[in-house]
């Protein structure tokens, strides 16, 4: 099993899927911060894993399918579990758990659908990517920090209840090409070099 993560695109979405990991254990310790960052590293790895892949000749079958659940698994964890663990730890009522459960549907339901239909001819897909989350969640916990506090435990399933939907809602996105490619990457590392500064300024 561990030779398929030499292939280069499986290496980079191993690297993501680390990344997703720390930011869970991350989370348990209340560095929400610096979990988040991390997680929006994974983000990064995601994006860059897919070209490496379109540019690397002689893959197998067997490489591929074992990169496509690798890359679909990591999806699902800076999509889903990241930001909904670090917003249940914000609840303090026993809905938290309900929350957690739906976002976790949703990021399952709109990954098996993408696995099935993917982008159409003009690289739209339906519904809101996962990718959108993160960012989101740290533009959040960005403005809590540095603009005005916010009361995180309402704030934010207010606004991720109605996110959550959109990702399995019936419209078209852009969510292929050298542009897409390029936003993704500067939003993630510009929000993750954010958050690590607030965080080491509330220190």
């Amino acid at each position: 099993m561990i030779e398929y993560l030499s292939d280069r695109a499986n290496t980079v979405t191993a690297v993501g899927l680390l990344c997703s990991g720390a930011a869970m254990g991350l989370v348990v310790k209340g560095q929400y911060e610096v979990a988040v960052a991390l997680g929006l590293w994974a983000i990064i790895a995601d994006d860059v894993d897919g070209e490496i892949a379109r540019r690397t000749k002689g893959r197998t079958m067997a490489t591929k399918a074992i990169g496509k659940a690798l890359d679909a698994f990591s999806d699902l964890s800076f999509g889903s579990v990241i930001p909904a663990i670090v917003i249940a730890s914000f609840m303090e009522f026993a809905a938290s758990a309900v929350f957690t459960a739906f976002v976790m549907l949703i990021g399952a339901l709109r990954l098996a659908y993408f696995d099935y239909f993917g982008l159409d001819e003009r690289g739209r897909s339906t519904g809101l990517p996962l990718s959108y989350a993160l960012p989101i969640l740290a533009a959040i916990l960005l403005v809590d920090h540095t603009i005005a506090p916010l009361e995180l435990g309402v704030v934010l399933p207010a606004f991720f209840v109605p996110l959550s939907l959109l990702h399995i809602a019936p419209f078209k996105i852009k969510a292929s090409g050298s542009l897409v490619h390029v936003i993704t990457i500067s939003v993630a590392a510009t929000a993750s070099a954010g958050l690590l500064m607030t965080s080491r300024a509330g220190q």
